[in-house]
């Protein structure tokens, strides 16, 4: 008879924590999936935090967080639950007590430039004697941004140092009316509206403001994402985006102000990635954030069609900007476009990233203004 009554005891107990369970397992439970950085560097160590708060007096013994993520972020020491195919799928498999917080810091290698995004997570609970699943799914809004390495190859600096050279010998400077860099003495033909009065009556001596100067020249990157081969080399593709951020960056370091535009497609909105002339560290953010959006999943528009009013537009004269040209394609109406700016005048210089030295031929015209870079281990 005891035995029996054990028996029905168990039951009891046994349905009536499922009932418990079933009802109340996910109340003031918070689950949530969040990147420590919002972006790192291609091939630099990123930080997923998993985070998992249990609000209530009811423990959960076995709780499972599910979610997918893109396989080019590689992540470490994978459980046995965690598979890849087109992505990464993972499954941590967690015990949460009750009024706990608990905070998981995933380490994953950032294997490739990108925008990455993980937008839904399940979740699944057991109940005490683990004799049922609850499942739940989330919404998440995590995003990630992995920026292209720079380039970095010793010929490639060297032919940024030679055009900085060109760029400052064609430099134009004004002064700027508002901006200013110090004071100093008062020497003749100075102008009177430049006199510091407080100063000069500080002093008793007549002092002057001294004008900050502003640059005429800017420098413009223009990336051809075009692959005009039989077989798309999607590795020369991401070299020319590697170069056009180490461009951006030599020229910003230098106080040039700088513009980038391509015809690959932002992976968000769809439209070419570009930005507009500016300079100074945020200035790099935006065009880092620009080339990790660029989507290579399908081929680029034609360079041509889609930035040549850009490239040849109004005020783009020979004083005004001197533009660089990134492209692996050699087409015959890119090249037609690069005579089209020798043609008006205009400075600029063709950078072509190529496998072997002369793999693509070159116009006579166009030679002095051309500079093969040839892909060999250049993000070192």
């Amino acid at each position: 008879m005891i035995i029996v009554w054990v028996i029905l005891g168990a039951a009891v107990l046994l349905f009536l924590q499922d009932r418990l369970y079933a009802h109340y397992w996910n109340k003031n439970l918070t689950v949530g999936l969040a990147f420590a950085e919002e972006s790192a560097t291609e091939g630099d160590t990123g930080v997923l935090c998993e985070t998992v708060e249990n609000r209530k007096i009811l423990p959960l013994p076995a709780l499972k967080v599910k979610f997918a993520v893109s396989r080019c972020l590689i992540f470490e020491e994978a459980d046995g639950g965690s598979s890849v195919t087109d992505q990464f799928y993972r499954n941590d498999v967690l015990s949460v007590r009750p009024y706990m917080r608990h905070v998981r810091r995933l380490f994953f290698l950032c294997k490739k430039r990108g925008y990455y995004t993980i937008t839904a997570l399940d979740v699944v609970a057991g109940n005490l004697f683990l004799s049922r699943e609850l499942p739940m799914s989330l919404k998440c809004d995590a995003q990630f941004y992995v920026y292209p390495r720079p380039w970095k190859e010793q010929s490639f600096l060297r032919t940024l140092q030679k055009l900085n050279g060109e760029i400052l010998s064609r430099r134009h400077l004004l002064e700027d009316p508002f901006e200013y860099r110090g004071i100093r003495e008062y020497f003749p033909g100075d102008a009177m509206r430049d006199i510091n009065w407080k100063a000069t009556a500080r002093t008793g001596d007549l002092k002057v403001n001294m004008k900050n100067y502003t640059a005429l020249k800017a420098v413009r990157l223009f990336v051809n994402l075009e692959d005009g081969a039989l077989l798309r080399r999607e590795d020369m593709l991401e070299a020319s985006i590697s170069m056009a951020a180490g461009a951006a960056a030599f020229f910003l370091d230098q106080g040039i102000r700088t513009a980038l535009y391509t015809n690959g497609p932002d992976i968000l909105t769809g439209d070419p990635v570009g930005m507009e002339a500016s300079s100074g560290p945020a200035h790099m953010e935006t065009i880092n954030r620009g080339l990790a959006r660029i989507d290579l999943s399908e081929s680029a528009p034609r360079f041509r069609m889609q930035l040549e009013e850009k490239v040849l537009g109004d005020g783009n004269g020979a004083g005004d900007v001197f533009t660089i040209f990134i492209s692996n394609d050699a087409q015959d109406d890119f090249q037609d476009l690069l005579c089209a700016c020798l043609e008006k005048g205009m400075g600029f210089a063709w950078l072509c990233p190529v496998q072997h030295p002369e793999e693509n031929a070159v116009r006579p015209a166009l030679e002095k203004y051309t500079h093969q870079i040839v892909i060999d281990g250049g993000w070192a």
